[in-house]
């Protein structure tokens, strides 16, 4: 039972709020998926996403060199973000060799957090990722983060019920509940905190999670809008165990559920953080500092940050909010429900470190012998960082790298609008300036050009771009023009629309 159990907190002062938890990461490399049993095939539509979702060494293949490449951008005229939030660019590109005898085909996984930018396209919604294989297309899956959060409820929910299943006195406790018994609330309080010697606050969860419907599913204003894998599975996952609770936000109910799993079975609720920290990210969301090339604690102004919908662009800060005491006014909930939310809200950690993570999955295969170029690409928008002087930042996790046997070079090639600030936390060097062209965000301009091979295939590697000279040198492109067909380069995802 929780007991004065502890989770990560934070100190909001004044107007500033110190980040810390996931950053904006890519990653360092593709990487071996270890399933539970074997072949996903036959394991079901969940198998991929379990507890054993995490990297694994790969000793079969070698990759000769990675050669990543990121470029800063405005968003399309399409897509403008009023608050002239830049795209990032990421191309991974890896050339790998198969040295040995026998053809070799591997299920790999390449974790995006932060989200992944979406084409506002008219009737489906799709995610810019693109993977590559000799230069054919690789269908791929995106597993979003609605569903790993799903997941997590799923199990987290089952640990709760056996071990109010386990004590009879509980069990009662929890069936008044829900009944609605006269004094069944504080009857179980009462259990809970003085016969149990729960914490009070985690009590307190309890209380609510007894009194709550959750196979009850209301659809929220801007549900529709959600975009998720095409798989029944993983879709029905990301409906279940939230009912009222997505006035909160699906991190905020997902922590709810995390934690009080974790008063049952301490290990419970650490599945996410484990794979997670497995992919090598840092829970601390960081940024390298604009003045002095040094790595810090992300800082956000806290006015800058509002809820809103993932097609408002850059202005959606889910990292954010969702660690702050945030309940949707327009949600279509009752009175008692919305006392719930308040009394999970004032009972939560203020901290929530579910970082929002994607996982691209596909398969390929390598003939004995060959030597292949594999390429992951995708747009996703900068975060913010209000430290003076501000900054657009983006992290890119290259720690797995370090879990091949061989695995060469990664070099860096960092593209930014001319006359925009730039710094790595590897130093990079100018070597010039280039005319750039990304299709896709419709950009062709003018840009600086850095350049480094990174002294580490460890940790993170940060990238940040100064605020203001970027405000100056980019400026908001109108009228918007038409929304532009699916290209061929985003033909390969396997996504539908929420609810589809």
């Amino acid at each position: 039972m929780c007991k004065n159990g502890k989770l990560s907190t934070g100190i909001v002062s004044g107007i500033v709020l110190a980040i810390v938890a996931g950053a904006a990461f890519g990653n360092g490399g593709p990487f071996v998926l270890k399933y539970p049993g074997g072949d996903p095939a036959a394991k079901g539509v969940l198998a991929r996403i379990g507890e054993d979702l995490r990297p694994g060494r790969e000793g079969r293949l070698r990759v000769v060199k990675e050669d990543l490449k990121v470029a800063f951008c405005p968003a399309p005229k399409f897509r403008q973000d009023p608050d002239g939030t830049p795209l990032a660019e990421v191309v991974a590109a890896y050339t790998i060799e198969n040295p040995t005898e026998e053809d070799v085909e591997v299920d790999f996984g390449f974790p995006i957090l932060r989200g992944i930018y979406i084409h506002p396209l008219a009737m489906m919604p799709i995610p810019n990722v693109s993977v590559q294989l000799g230069g054919k297309l690789v269908k791929s899956t995106v597993i979003s983060n609605s569903a790993i959060y799903g997941l997590i409820r799923a199990r987290a929910r089952e640990v709760i019920e056996a071990g109010i299943a386990a004590d009879a006195k509980l069990a009662g406790a929890v069936a008044a509940v829900r009944d609605k018994q006269n004094g069944g609330r504080e009857a179980m309080m009462s259990l809970l905190t003085e016969k149990l010697k729960w914490d009070k606050r985690d009590a307190a969860l309890l209380v609510e999670y007894a009194s709550l419907n959750f196979e009850n599913i209301k659809s929220q204003p801007g549900d529709r809008m959600m975009w998720w894998v095409n798989d029944a599975g993983l879709n029905k996952v990301v409906n279940e165990n939230i009912g009222a609770l997505s006035a909160i936000g699906e991190q905020k109910a997902t922590q709810f559920f995390a934690r009080l799993a974790s008063c049952f079975d301490a290990g419970a609720g650490a599945s996410y953080e484990q794979i997670f920290s497995a992919w090598g990210g840092d829970v601390r969301e960081k940024s390298v500092d604009m003045s002095t090339g040094k790595v810090r604690p992300r800082e956000i102004v806290a006015e800058q940050i509002r809820p809103a919908s993932p097609f408002d662009g850059g202005a959606f800060d889910p990292t954010v909010y969702a660690r702050v005491d945030y309940l949707d006014s327009r949600a279509n909930i009752s009175e008692e429900e919305k006392a719930s939310c308040e009394a999970i809200l004032k009972n939560l950690p203020v901290v929530f470190t579910f970082a929002p993570m994607n996982i691209l999955h596909y398969r390929a295969s390598f003939p004995a012998r060959s030597q292949e170029v594999l390429s992951v690409s995708y747009l996703q928008y900068a975060y913010k960082d209000t430290a003076n002087p501000a900054s657009y930042q983006l992290s890119y996790v290259v720690h797995p790298a370090s879990l091949w046997d061989d695995f060469g070079p990664i070099n860096l090639e960092v593209a930014v609008p001319s006359g925009v600030g730039f710094r790595g936390s590897d130093n990079c060097r100018h070597s010039g300036t280039e005319i750039r062209k990304i299709v896709d965000a419709q950009f062709e301009g003018q840009c600086d050009i850095y350049r480094t091979a990174l002294k580490s295939k460890e940790g993170e590697l940060l990238l940040g771009i100064d605020a203001g000279s970027w405000a100056k040198v980019v400026k908001p492109q109108s009228p918007p023009v038409a929304l532009p067909r699916i290209s061929a380069s985003i033909s390969g995802i396997d996504v539908v629309r929420k609810g589809q």
